[in-house]
């Protein structure tokens, strides 16, 4: 499937991002010929979030927003990362005290895509219920 962007809303990705190299709009889509892009710097993930998010939040952030495809972290990826870990800590609560849902409910298909991925997902106090 070949994503097609509105000229428009990709130049509001480069001003943050940075124009794309030629490679990364040839992984993005090999039919693509034209590179008139506007040559512009990528903004430093700091700046865009201007301290309001923590260090790891930022860290996933530049993961999930890269250009070429197969350097993006995937979704289940993305749930390991270190900006989850309290949704891993058993004493995490709600704000309202109360516990948090299940979270580490996995599908057979994600457990069997996740690997070696899982032991960091499910932590040690959900894996008997997850019957890991």
């Amino acid at each position: 499937m070949t994503l097609v962007f509105p000229c428009a809303q990709l130049v509001e990705i480069i001003k943050v991002v940075g124009t794309p190299t030629r490679e990364e709009i040839q992984a993005m889509n090999q039919n693509y010929t034209e590179f008139k892009f506007p040559q512009i710097k990528a903004h430093p993930w700091s700046k865009v979030f201007r301290s309001k998010a923590p260090p790891e939040g930022i860290d996933l952030i530049s993961k999930l927003l890269q250009y070429t495809p197969d350097k993006r972290t995937t979704p289940l990826q993305s749930c390991g990362h270190n900006f989850f870990d309290e949704l891993r800590d058993p004493n995490t609560k709600l704000p309202n005290s109360r516990p948090l849902p299940p979270l580490f409910d996995f599908t057979s298909e994600e457990m069997r895509a996740g690997g070696d991925l899982m032991r960091k997902l499910i932590p040690a106090h959900a894996q008997g219920a997850q019957g890991a």
